[in-house]
């Protein structure tokens, strides 16, 4: 093993752009089709609201109504969900909504394992969030 697991291997993003209160659901992704209930990659047969998010999310301006989409990844593939999927609620959210408790479980179980830094923020999104 050529080092511990941090919290990239989560896929652990706090929220750089605004508005944070929306961070990491569809409505802000790049690939989302706008007015369409589509996105780009998931193609033109998944309806995906803007409520939805998935591990695939990065932040950006939604395409117009009417862009051509393709089918690249099952909704499965892409953990595709429509839930919000922030760190504000997530069960494993802990002290004024700073601290992840899935982190710190990980690090205190599996020490040589994972180096987690157990500090997030309430607006950030992980690939672990439990709703």
């Amino acid at each position: 093993m050529s080092g511990k697991l941090t919290r990239d291997a989560f896929l652990y993003m706090a929220p750089r752009f605004a508005p944070k209160t929306r961070f990491a659901q569809c409505s802000t992704c790049r690939d989302w089709v706008m007015g369409d209930r589509r996105c780009v990659i998931h193609g033109p047969k998944v309806t995906v609201p803007g409520t939805a998010s998935c591990g695939l999310y990065v932040w950006g301006v939604p395409h117009p109504a009417g862009t051509e989409t393709k089918f690249r990844v099952t909704p499965e593939e892409s953990g595709l969900v429509n839930r919000e999927v922030r760190c504000e609620n997530c069960t494993w959210v802990e002290g004024d909504m700073d601290r992840c408790g899935l982190y710190r479980l990980l690090n205190q179980r599996m020490p040589g394992v994972f180096d987690l830094d157990t500090h997030i923020e309430k607006h950030g999104c992980c690939n672990a969030q439990q709703s």
